[in-house]
């Protein structure tokens, strides 16, 4: 994209059009579980689970002790709004008209969970066999994995993190169906805890979440049920995170307390309760007023991952939408019907907006910094339709220039024209017959004018 905007910036098309989404009832299942929990606890001691609970696992544990409902009806809602692009690795959504991007990024932010490492893992990292496992002939279900972790003893605190470590991953985040058989190169992962505490588990149940989210999008939105793998309840509270007036109407939260210094707390760490909504009442708020969405989420203090991204299609137009989206515009409904926005536009009116013109926010890109460079921006796009403005004229000048000429020449054409008609008077008429009742006359031009070239025989009626 570079450093500036098109004029015109085309809008992405809708999944479908804006008032004519599949709004049924409808029952999304979730095959995330978090019984499995319990179970853990049951079969470790009490520092054992605090060692899992300090890991990356921690905010999720946290949020699936709360046993928060997810409300498919929400989430319906929002999938029913989706926007097709050329992006794979990322959703982007439309609520009120405003969109909203769900990255891993903000995937990440929700759960805390790591998505940065290498998804192929070296491998004399896995084949490795510390421990002796049953679990290691094939393909496993998650009470294989109970089961073996029942048969551990105190004195295999390392071997019990493992087990327990696999288990909560895949019966929260990795769940595809009831009767899913897990891969071996998962159990292989678990017998080194270097490597399982280094692998991205984030970025897999990001991606398996993703695609399910995709299916339900082609083929299933306009059933009354349907089901989505992974973790949908970081989708759900995502959606509540970047819509405010759903989050305080159909969520309680709790302000996150800074437990260490550098640290960062992730965002569901904050939703102590969940309300399923039904459909009418999720319209009634896409219908307010004043309705606030947030495109991208703020970043969240001290993160190290932050940044996390995958590797996706180019599409600079989206990205420039977003940006502008980001900085405070507010796309208008006429945007929408003209598949469009006027780049100059939404930069007057994100100026307009600026705490430098009287208003404190623009989103949450509000800084005098942001400012300057929008009015920076603006400026280019003026001075750039100025010298457009100066070609546009002086083609026009070139053109006005060459109809003079053009209109010189036709005008001695036609002269010599008429010059040529007079000389062809001069020549006397063979036969010329008046006949009043018909009102017809021929006239025939003599055998000695065709011996010039010129056949001009011609019959007038």
């Amino acid at each position: 994209m570079g450093d500036s905007f098109p004029l015109l910036l085309p809008l992405p098309s809708l999944r479908y059009p804006i008032g004519s989404e599949p709004n049924q009832p409808v029952s999304i299942n979730q095959h995330s579980s978090v019984a499995y929990i319990d179970t853990v606890k049951k079969i470790l001691t009490k520092e054992e689970f605090q060692k899992i609970q300090d890991t990356f696992m921690g905010p999720v544990i946290k949020l699936s002790e709360r046993y928060l409902q997810l409300s498919g009806k929400i989430i319906h809602v929002l999938l029913a709004r989706s926007i097709v692009t050329e992006k794979e690795n990322e959703l982007l959504f439309h609520f009120g008209g405003q969109l909203l991007r769900f990255s891993i990024r903000e995937f990440h932010m929700m759960t805390g969970l790591k998505c940065i490492g290498e998804i192929e893992q070296k491998e004399d990292e896995t084949e490795n066999q510390v421990y002796t496992w049953d679990l290691l002939e094939g393909g496993h279900s998650l009470d294989d994995l109970e089961e073996q972790l029942s048969k551990t003893s105190e004195d295999s605190s390392d071997e019990r993190f493992s087990l327990a470590m696999l288990l909560l991953i895949e019966s929260i985040l990795l769940q595809r169906s009831a009767v899913y058989k897990f891969p071996l190169e998962n159990v292989k992962k678990a017998q080194d805890i270097n490597v399982l505490m280094s692998y991205p588990w984030g970025r897999e149940a990001y991606t398996l979440l993703l695609k399910s989210i995709k299916r339900a999008v082609k083929t299933k939105l306009e059933k009354v049920k349907y089901d989505l793998q992974g973790f949908p309840l970081a989708f759900h509270l995502w959606i509540l995170e970047s819509i405010p007036l759903l989050q305080s109407a159909y969520s309680t939260t709790i302000p996150i307390l800074q437990t260490q210094e550098g640290t960062p707390s992730f965002l569901c760490e904050k939703y102590t309760c969940t309300v399923t909504p039904s459909i009418g009442q999720v319209l009634k708020v896409e219908g307010a007023t004043n309705l606030k969405v947030t495109c991208v989420l703020p970043s969240i203090p001290h993160d190290p991952e932050d940044n996390v991204s995958m590797e996706d299609k180019a599409d600079e137009d989206l990205d420039a939408v977003i940006e502008l989206v980001r900085k405070g515009y507010k796309i208008k409904a006429d945007d929408w019907r003209n598949r469009s926005i006027d780049s100059v536009d939404a930069i007057e009116e994100i100026a307009r907006k600026s705490s430098l013109f009287g208003n404190v926010e623009i989103g949450h890109e509000a800084s005098a910094s942001n400012v300057n460079c929008l009015v920076s921006e603006l400026k280019r796009l003026s001075d750039k339709m100025e010298d457009n403005f100066k070609s546009m004229t002086s083609r026009l000048s070139i053109m006005e220039e060459g109809f003079k000429d053009l209109k010189t020449r036709v005008s001695i054409l036609e002269d010599k024209h008429i010059s040529d008609n007079k000389k062809d008077d001069t020549y006397p008429v063979e036969d010329e017959v008046n006949d009043t009742d018909n009102m017809e006359a021929t006239y025939t031009s003599p055998v000695s004018r065709t011996t010039r070239g010129e056949d001009e025989n011609a019959e007038v009626k």
